[in-house]
């Protein structure tokens, strides 16, 4: 089990929710503000099911930098802190936030986004567990990419020459992890909430409904 004096932190990945700037292929079948207003569901469902832990601290970066004020309202969570992603891509973005939390003294990071409705705070507890034995944790969704990853030291390697939002996500992320030879583990596979089809198959776990037609 994790180390009491470890400090161990759970990093959130968050847009803000403006309809065609967020689930634009759910928008396609449901148009931009229901789309929008679905993510805004997701994010703070998914940020309730994980914040609350005595096992790690919690930061969130938030996208874009200039909604910082709209964007805490609507989360809440004053207690939280709040950071703004830097970086010109995904990769430099995800990259940059995992060299300042370490920067502030954490040994164990991991990182989700706002996608998948059914990571848990045991799902981030197992993660950080995990990275006692290996250097990396992914949480693989069925489309190619992953929901979690969690390392014990910045690796930027990792984050370079990824194809970002496509299906080649997690294999090119484990061609990285291999070339520098770094031990790792594979949480269960899980579903990202992207399409209606998606948002369907996932309304056992999340309450909110779609409809085919705006």
């Amino acid at each position: 089990m994790t180390n009491s004096t470890t400090k161990n932190t759970l990093i959130i990945f968050l847009k803000y929710p403006e309809g065609g700037k967020v689930k634009t292929r759910l928008a396609k079948d449901v148009g931009d503000q229901r789309a929008a207003e679905i993510y805004s569901q997701m994010s703070k469902t998914i940020i309730d099911n994980v914040s609350e832990s005595n096992g790690y601290e919690t930061a969130i970066f938030f996208d874009p930098p200039d909604k910082e004020y709209e964007i805490r309202n609507w989360i809440g969570k004053k207690e939280v802190p709040f950071a703004p992603q830097r970086g010109d891509t995904l990769g430099d973005k995800i990259s940059n936030a995992f060299k300042e939390v370490f920067s502030s003294e954490s040994e164990r990071v991991v990182i989700i986004g706002t996608d998948c409705i059914d990571v848990s705070s045991k799902t981030i507890t197992q993660a950080i567990n995990s990275l006692e034995d290996v250097d990396v944790v992914l949480g693989p969704v069925v489309d190619g990419g992953y929901y979690l990853l969690g390392l014990n030291n910045h690796i930027p390697e990792i984050f370079q020459e990824i194809e970002w939002s496509t299906d080649r996500v997690l294999n090119q992320t484990l061609e990285r992890i291999k070339e520098k030879k770094l031990s790792f583990e594979l949480l269960e596979t899980l579903i990202d909430i992207d399409t209606l089809d998606d948002l369907n198959s996932q309304l056992g776990s999340f309450k909110g409904t779609a409809e085919s037609k705006c």
